[in-house]
């Protein structure tokens, strides 16, 4: 990819809930609320914003979000690793959901102003949208 992709802080916090492999999705996730819903052979993880986190179950909270800006053609190789490789050598750990737009990077509160500032050495420019 020729040009760096823009970036976007979103303004919610977020948990991520362990729930077990065959647990009923709770329907507050199928109210259009942003939250990413995911089901393989070993559980059922969900990210939600805090105000949605199912209660009595395995959890990391204090999450925030970074928001890949603008499409990303399909067929582009090296994105995530290029987004990733500053994070990573500032030594912090992520965790990435894709859809069909955008890249969500998920990453401890803790860690945001290291993050952005590593991101925007690496030529990244962040953006707000409404």
């Amino acid at each position: 990819m020729d040009h760096k992709l823009k970036l976007q802080l979103l303004d919610e916090k977020f948990v991520i809930s362990k729930m077990p492999q065959f647990a009923e999705i709770p329907s507050v996730f199928t109210k259009g609320e942003m939250c990413f819903v995911m089901r393989t052979d070993e559980d059922l993880t969900i990210f939600s914003p805090e105000f949605m986190a199912p209660n009595n179950v395995q959890q990391e909270i204090g999450y925030r979000c970074l928001r890949t800006s603008g499409e990303i053609p399909h067929d582009a190789t090296g994105i995530l690793t290029a987004l990733l490789q500053p994070l990573s050598k500032t030594g912090i750990s992520v965790f990435v959901v894709s859809t069909f737009h955008s890249d969500y990077i998920f990453l401890l509160e803790e860690h945001l102003v290291k993050a952005t500032q590593a991101l925007q050495r690496a030529g990244y420019e962040f953006v707000h949208e409404e």
